[in-house]
C-alpha cells in the first residue's frame, strides 16, 4: 500500500534517548503484525542476523541440507519461507515486504491438460509438484487477497497508542505520558524535543521496520537505537530458565530418544545422534509464529530484547483496544500456516486446516487467457462448465503417501552440534569437525524428549549457543534446575 505513515518521537535531547513515541494504527499494525511472524521468515528477513540464540544456525542447516533427505523439494522452502497463517490480514498493512517473500503469489501447474479439469490445485510454493502430472507447479500469478475492510488490520483506528523505547504499547492516556516522564527521571520539558518520522517510499518504510524488528529481538532500547545511530548497537542473547519437569504429569505422552555424544571431564556433550523424528521437531520450529512461542515459553525465557513487551501488551489492552476479539487471539495465539503442522509434532500449536478454494464458470486455462476474468458464457470452449480450485499439499508428491506429514523423509539420522549445527550422520566429519575432540573422554548416553522437554528447548534455541549441554546436560545454578535421568 502506497499511503505513508507518521510516527512522533518525544526525545530527550541531553541523553540522545527517546522517551516515548505517539503513532496511530497503521504504525502500531506493523508493531504487532512481528507476534505473526514463523521464526524462519524472522531468520530470512535479517539476513541470518537474528542474534536469537542458535535460532539462525538452525535455518542455515535447513539450508544447507539437501531436499532429497526431506519428503518433497517444497518442504525445504516450506521452512526457509514460512508462510504466516495472518498473511491475508497482513496484505493490508501499509509496509509491503514483511509478511511474504512475493505477496499475493501463487502457483499453479503450466501443463494444459492438468489446467482443462474441473478440480486444480494451486499452491503458494513453487517448488511443489502437481498432484496430476508430477511436474513442478511453477506457473505464477498474483492475486489480492487483502480483507478490503477500512478500520486498520488488528487494532481500532480510532484510537492513538503511546511507544515505550522498550515496545510497551498503550492507548493514549495524559496520566500515563507524564507518568512515562516521572519514571525516566525526566524534569521538565524543556529536556524534550518533538520529532516525526515520516515513512516515505516503501523502501525506507521496509528498512526502518525490519531495524525496529532487529532491534527488539537484542535491545531494551528500540526507538532510540533506531532514531540514533550512533547509540550503543550492542548485541545480546537471552536468559534461558529449564522448566521445573516435576510439576508435570507426563503419563502417557509421546517421547522421542536420541543419544548423546559427551566428554564425561566437562559434562559439555559434543553431539547429539538423532533420527528423523527429533529433526523434525527442530525443523518445525522455523514455521512457528513468534506470538505462539512466546505463549508456549515466556515463563522460561528472559530475552536479551523486548519483542515479548508487545505481546504482553496485546495481553493487557482491552477489547476495546482491538477490531475485533478475533484479531486479539490471531496476535495472541496466532496459529500454523496450511500444512506447516504434522501429527506427531510434541508442541501444541495450531493449525489452520480450512484450505482457500475458487469456483469459476470455465476451466482454469480459459480464466487465464481470459486476463483472469470469469468466461462470460459457460461452458468454456474446453467443455468445462464450473471448476474449482483447491490448495495443494507441497509435503506431498504424486504417488507417495502422507507420512503424517512430516517435513523430513523417513529412517535418515543426523548429528547435531551443541550450538544447534545439524548436518547428516557422519563419524569422519565429526572427528574432523570436532575441534581438538578428546577421543579417551567420550561417552555416549541416551535421553527421551517429551513435550515438556520440547518446551525447554525451544527456549533454548532462542537464548542459548549451548543449547544441548544447557536441556540435557546443565552445569548447577543458584536455582534449581530439573535434568532428565540418562538410560
Amino acid at each position: 500500500m502506497s499511503s505513508t505513515i507518521k510516527v512522533r518521537f518525544l526525545v530527550d535531547i541531553e541523553k540522545k534517548r527517546v522517551a516515548f513515541a505517539e503513532a496511530g494504527s497503521d504504525f502500531v499494525d506493523v508493531l504487532f503484525s512481528f507476534l505473526t511472524l514463523p521464526l524462519g521468515s524472522i531468520v530470512r528477513l535479517l539476513g541470518k542476523q537474528s542474534c536469537l540464540g542458535s535460532l539462525d544456525n538452525l535455518y542455515e542447516s535447513v539450508e544447507q541440507l539437501d531436499a532429497k533427505h526431506l519428503q518433497t523439494d517444497a518442504c525445504k522452502d516450506m521452512l526457509l519461507n514460512p508462510r504466516s497463517a495472518a498473511a491475508i490480514q497482513c496484505e493490508d498493512l501499509k509496509i509491503e515486504g514483511i509478511h511474504e517473500l512475493e505477496p499475493r503469489s501463487h502457483y499453479t501447474c503450466s501443463q494444459e491438460d492438468c489446467l482443462i479439469q474441473s478440480t486444480c490445485y494451486y499452491t503458494y510454493s513453487s517448488m511443489s509438484l502437481c498432484s496430476c502430472c508430477g511436474k513442478p507447479m511453477d506457473k505464477g500469478s498474483e492475486w489480492s487477497v487483502g480483507t478490503s475492510e477500512k478500520g486498520g488490520v488488528f487494532v481500532n483506528e480510532t484510537i492513538n497508542f503511546l511507544i515505550t523505547d522498550d515496545l510497551q504499547v498503550i492507548p493514549t492516556s495524559l496520566l500515563k505520558g507524564f507518568s512515562l516522564l516521572k519514571q525516566m527521571q525526566i524534569k521538565d520539558s524543556s529536556m524534550l524535543e518533538e520529532r516525526f518520522i515520516d515513512f516515505g517510499t516503501k523502501e525506507v518504510k521496509l528498512f526502518i521496520i525490519l531495524n525496529i524488528l532487529r532491534r527488539s529481538l537484542v535491545s531494551k532500547k528500540v526507538l532510540t537505537d533506531v532514531c540514533f545511530s550512533d547509540a550503543c548497537m550492542h548485541e545480546s542473547v537471552g536468559v534461558f530458565l529449564p522448566l521445573n519437569d516435576e510439576s508435570f504429569d507426563k503419563e502417557g505422552g509421546k517421547e522421542i530418544s536420541l543419544k548423546l555424544v559427551l566428554n564425561k571431564e566437562n559434562n559439555n556433550i559434543l553431539y547429539a545422534e538423532v533420527g528423523d523424528d527429533f529433526a523434525n521437531l527442530l525443523f518445525s520450529f522455523l514455521t512457528f509464529p513468534f506470538g505462539s512461542v512466546l505463549r508456549l515459553v515466556l515463563d522460561n525465557l528472559s530475552l536479551g530484547g523486548c519483542i515479548n513487551n508487545l505481546y504482553s501488551s496485546v495481553n493487557s489492552m482491552g477489547l476495546d483496544c482491538f477490531k475485533s476479539e478475533l484479531c486479539r487471539n490471531i496476535l495472541m495465539a496466532p496459529k500454523l500456516s496450511t500444512f506447516q503442522g504434522y501429527k506427531n509434532q510434541l508442541l501444541e500449536v495450531e493449525e489452520i486446516t480450512s484450505t482457500k478454494s475458487f469456483t469459476r464458470g470455465s476451466c482454469a486455462k480459459c480464466y487465464m487467457d481470459n486476463e483472469y476474468k470469469r468466461c462470460k458464457k459457460a461452458p468454456c470452449i474446453h467443455g468445462i462448465r464450473e471448476s474449482e480450485d483447491i490448495e495443494l499439499n507441497p509435503k506431498l508428491a504424486k504417488g507417495v503417501p502422507n507420512n503424517d506429514g512430516a517435513f523430513v523423509a523417513g529412517s535418515r539420522r543426523f548429528m547435531i552440534t551443541d550450538d544447534l549445527h545439524i548436518s547428516l550422520l557422519s563419524a569422519i566429519s565429526a572427528v574432523v569437525n570436532g575441534q581438538n575432540l578428546p577421543i579417551y573422554d567420550v561417552v555416549e548416553k541416551e535421553v527421551f524428549v517429551d513435550k515438556y522437554k520440547a518446551r525447554s528447548l525451544l527456549s533454548a534455541i532462542l537464548a542459548s549457543r549451548t543449547v544441548l549441554t544447557d536441556i540435557f546436560a546443565p552445569k548447577p545454578t543458584s536455582r534449581k534446575r530439573s535434568t532428565l535421568s540418562y538410560a
